[in-house]
């Protein structure tokens, strides 16, 4: 484990998973994008996700977040058997516990950085209108962003759009986050700074974070490394 990583807490397990599968197709069209994986995260934790384009790995991803639910086994999350859950249990769960940040962004390019930020208050009452803009604002302050509250999507650059959507995935303060090859489309520096943005979250709020991707030197964050071929995890443990 890496030095600089916060310790993960000892009982608290944010997701627990026992042969997990995910199967596409029927018959020998059928194709098992995941295959059996038993996966448990603590709080606190930083976890890599490896393997070759095609293993399974994003599959996994969205079947840790609730995106999808056609599956197989079972999946706790926060001690919650996702399988028992209704459609808008699952809702909430993903919107007040579990952040997503994506390779491509996926920002809405009509709105204002600040509203793509405050977007997730549209799909909660917990905060006024006022309320959701001054905090995406301190939350664009968090990435170093917060001049450019008013620019649009399209006027900023890959590095700065990502430290957008990683802002809006802490808008409801998530203890999980789930990131699928985040630096994926940024050169090398701005990948770097990308990490350690990820470095400083974990390290000021203690969130548990997982990572897809296909970068080692993300690997100074990680507590763990998974790596994945065909659909399993073939090995999983201490990142050096």
């Amino acid at each position: 484990m890496n030095a600089t990583a916060n310790t993960p807490g000892a009982d608290d397990v944010v997701i627990e998973a026992h042969g997990l599968s995910r199967v596409y197709g029927r018959g020998k069209a059928a194709t098992r994008a995941v295959d059996g994986v038993a996966l448990s995260v603590k709080a606190g934790e930083v976890v890599l996700i490896f393997g070759p384009s095609g293993c399974g790995k994003s599959t996994l991803l969205a079947l840790l977040g609730g995106l999808d639910r056609d599956y197989t086994g079972t999946l706790r999350l926060f001690g919650q058997d996702t399988r028992r859950l209704g459609d808008a249990a699952l809702s909430r769960l993903r919107g007040r516990r579990i952040g997503f940040v994506f390779q491509a962004f996926h920002l809405l390019p009509h709105l204002k950085v600040l509203d793509n930020v405050a977007a997730p208050s549209l799909f909660a009452d917990a905060l006024t209108a006022a309320e959701a803009r001054r905090h995406a604002l301190s939350l664009l302050d968090r990435v170093g962003l917060a001049d450019r509250a008013a620019a649009h999507p399209t006027e900023l650059s890959g590095g700065q759009r990502q430290r957008v959507a990683i802002a809006r995935a802490l808008f409801h303060d998530p203890r999980l986050l789930l990131c699928d090859e985040p630096t994926g489309n940024l050169d090398q520096r701005t990948g770097a700074q990308i990490i350690e943005l990820f470095a400083k979250v974990h390290q000021d709020l203690g969130t548990t974070i997982v990572v897809v991707t296909h970068e080692d030197r993300l690997a100074t964050l990680a507590h763990r490394k998974l790596f994945m071929t065909d659909g399993r995890v073939e090995s999983d443990g201490e990142a050096p």
